[in-house]
């Protein structure tokens, strides 16, 4: 074995790994947010910066067709109605999450609890806030390397404190999500929520499950789409490649990702909250050495169908 070509694949495949625990809360990403303690939320960023200014941060990972950044959000806050031109996914990861959409200032609410996803759509005016017990924290993607800045609908630099709370809804003018309307706002709002109870959990022969959050059977796909992995003990997949990145982000058990290049392998075990990105036609396969299940999140930078036949190890 060339040593020196191992040396370099590891190198090359740490630098695609973001650890939860090396990441630091960035509790000023947001600079519109500043003098507003309401709205104080802190993030750590995995891959581009989302909807924060901070491109330039050195820890983490370059971005193409999305970004992956986890936000968390104290109790009583809450964050203002704003818009992207691109979609932007929430998954909640712990705490329940109130999100509302805005239409001419009228708000649908819907609650989310943790792997349940809200897609929010492109241009569609969304806030968020935290009326539980708990932190929230959820895992926020925006389907663009670089997103342009929000844009901020009902801000309390330019509103009512209160107003700009209830994302632009006066007294009266907000009503919770109902999944069985015919309103065509609470049809809309109802096709980009993905409930983690009621996802279709579906074999894979390669002897896992995937159950899908964007694409085909879920939120409707922009840039990206996103499965739900579920790996039992001892399962896994031989190596495969993509001609678009792919990223892996582990919510439960612990995977073990590896790369391969001329014969030659390496690996990283990725625990919760830990990511893998590999980029365009870098063969790449996983792996559960248990104990338990794995659960994980397969992000691939495109909203094609999948056109991988994965194979058993």
């Amino acid at each position: 074995m060339d040593s020196g070509v191992n040396d370099e694949l590891a190198r090359r495949m740490g630098r695609h790994v973001g650890r939860y625990a090396d990441k630091v809360p960035d509790w000023d990403a947001f600079p519109a947010s500043r003098g507003f303690p309401e709205l104080d939320r802190a993030q750590i960023r995995y891959i581009g910066a989302g909807g924060s200014p901070k491109v330039d941060d050195p820890g983490t990972l370059p971005a193409d067709h999305f970004t992956l950044s986890i936000v968390q959000q104290p109790v009583g806050r809450y964050g203002a109605s704003h818009a992207h031109e691109v979609t932007e996914a929430f998954l909640v990861l712990q705490g329940v999450l109130t999100i509302g959409w805005e239409w001419e200032g009228e708000v649908v609410l819907a609650r989310c609890g943790p792997k349940d996803m809200c897609l929010h759509a492109q241009d569609r005016p969304h806030g968020f806030r935290n009326d539980g017990f708990d932190p929230v924290m959820v895992s926020i993607m925006v389907g663009k390397g670089r997103p342009m800045p929000p844009h901020y609908l009902y801000h309390p630099k330019s509103h009512a404190s209160q107003l700009s709370r209830d994302f632009g809804a006066q007294p009266g003018h907000s009503q919770p999500l109902d999944w069985a309307s015919g309103d065509p706002r609470h049809r809309e709002m109802a096709r980009h929520i993905v409930r983690y109870s009621q996802l279709e959990h579906r074999a894979v022969a390669a002897g896992f499950t995937r159950a899908t959050y964007i694409g085909e059977g879920g939120a409707p796909a922009g840039t990206f789409r996103k499965d739900l992995i579920t790996l039992p003990e001892g399962g896994g997949v031989r190596t495969y490649s993509r001609e678009v990145e792919e990223a892996y982000f582990v919510l439960e058990g612990r995977l073990t990702a590896c790369w391969e290049q001329g014969g030659q392998r390496c690996e990283q075990r990725l625990g919760p909250r830990d990511l893998l990105l590999t980029p365009p036609g870098q063969p790449h396969a996983f792996r559960n050495e248990g104990p338990g299940p794995v659960q994980f999140m397969m992000v691939v930078g495109t909203p094609a169908a999948e056109d991988v036949q994965f194979r058993a190890a």
